[in-house]
């Protein structure tokens, strides 16, 4: 018996967050909590949310103590901040971080007691929701409702079941790490999308945050799963993706592009029902310990993945060669697999990421911690190939 969740309602268009106020009163709400970070509010992009609240007359609390790499106390902190406000809705106005911290915000608010926030709010906090320990079974339905309003298009937290959240109470060998909440229940009730918030992106956030999108395409898509509506909704995702992310990283202000770029993000995250693979495993161990940007993590090691996958996703990654625009005419599975691994090395090239992790800050001496890591992350359980420790090192290693 396979079960299968649709994405939330999406509206996407320019100007879409001027209806904001509207939806929080369609859902009820007397009183939202903004879940931001400083970058948004300094970029000028969080007063785009609040204007249109404020034009039809809600009052609202902010929260924008978020980290790149949320942790369970920002969190804790912002649960215990919508409960002394007596909030009733959950927006959140960021990125990929900020939409995870706002999903496990909603989950600490309505799970715990108001009087625990209140007196200790980090105290027992997100432990009993982890994926890894079945937190999945203990994860109720009945939380605020979150809208989500992502500001780059990357990580599609908007439209996915998940969270990432650095653990800070359980170590590993000498660090955090980061873990996931999963659940149907994370999934906004509405994700707005607005392209012309997205038109300053720099072009090295474009490029990160784009080719973060790309790997959960190609990942998406050659997972073990079984789920062909996100293998049909991958490839449509990296089709857009293709066409479009060259366009927005030379040309950023093209508003058209930059919504192609948006719709297809939240698609190629929805896909990731699916599974995602090793280069999440791996990437996510880098943004706590290098410290390296997911998306520029996924990048760099994207390719390298794909080369070690080969032999168990060629007609995959023929599929994907074709979806990125590629004319695999005349081509074998094995050469069109291999010319999508090429345009994903091209790519790279053209979008500036760093040659390898060395370049991006990883010390080297860090690998085989970093490789134990990886082994707790859930995602490498869905590669097309097998992964062992060993494996996780020499991928370390290659792509160094």
């Amino acid at each position: 018996m396979h079960n299968y969740f649709l994405p939330p309602r999406i509206e996407c268009g320019d100007g879409a967050i001027q209806n904001l106020g509207e939806h929080v009163k369609a859902f009820d709400g007397k009183k939202p909590l903004l879940v931001t970070d400083a970058g948004i509010i300094n970029a000028g992009i969080f007063a785009k949310a609040v204007e249109p609240l404020e034009a039809t007359g809600l009052s609202h609390t902010t929260y924008s103590e978020i980290e790149p790499n949320p942790t369970d106390i920002s969190v804790a902190q912002g649960a215990a901040v919508y409960t002394a406000e007596a909030c009733d809705v959950v927006i959140a106005v960021g990125g990929g971080s900020v939409m995870d911290a706002a999903k496990a915000i909603r989950i600490l608010a309505s799970h715990t007691s108001p009087a625990r926030l209140e007196s200790s709010p980090t105290e027992g906090g997100l432990a009993p929701y982890y994926a890894d320990i079945g937190g999945l079974e203990r994860i109720r339905g009945d939380m605020p409702p979150l809208i989500c309003v992502p500001t780059t298009a990357g990580t599609g937290s908007e439209v996915s079941q998940g969270a990432i959240i650095t653990d800070t109470s359980l170590q590993t060998t000498d660090r955090w790490r980061k873990r996931a909440i999963v659940t149907p229940f994370n999934m906004a009730a509405l994700a707005l999308l607005d392209p012309g918030i997205t038109v300053g992106m720099p072009p090295g956030l474009t490029a990160a945050t784009g080719m973060d999108a790309i790997t959960h395409g190609v990942e998406a898509y050659v997972a073990t799963k079984y789920h062909p509506i996100s293998e049909g909704v991958a490839l449509q995702a990296l089709k857009m993706l293709g066409k479009n992310i060259r366009t927005v990283y030379h040309h950023g202000e093209d508003i058209v592009a930059r919504g192609e770029m948006l719709l297809a993000a939240s698609m190629a995250a929805f896909a990731f029902q699916k599974g995602l693979g090793a280069v999440h495993s791996l990437a996510h161990q880098l943004s706590t310990d290098a410290p390296i940007p997911h998306g520029i993590a996924n990048a760099i090691l994207l390719p390298h993945v794909m080369e070690f996958n080969l032999p168990n996703a060629i007609e995959g990654y023929a599929d994907i060669a074709s979806a990125l625009g590629i004319d695999t005419t005349g081509m074998s599975h094995g050469e069109a697999a291999c010319a999508a691994i090429d345009e994903i090395r091209a790519l790279n090239a053209e979008l500036n990421m760093p040659a390898g992790l060395g370049e991006a800050g990883l010390d080297r001496e860090k690998i085989p911690k970093l490789a134990a890591d990886a082994m707790l992350d859930h995602c490498y359980k869905f590669n097309p190939r097998e992964c062992r420790e060993t494996d996780m090192l020499h991928l370390f290693e290659a792509a160094f």
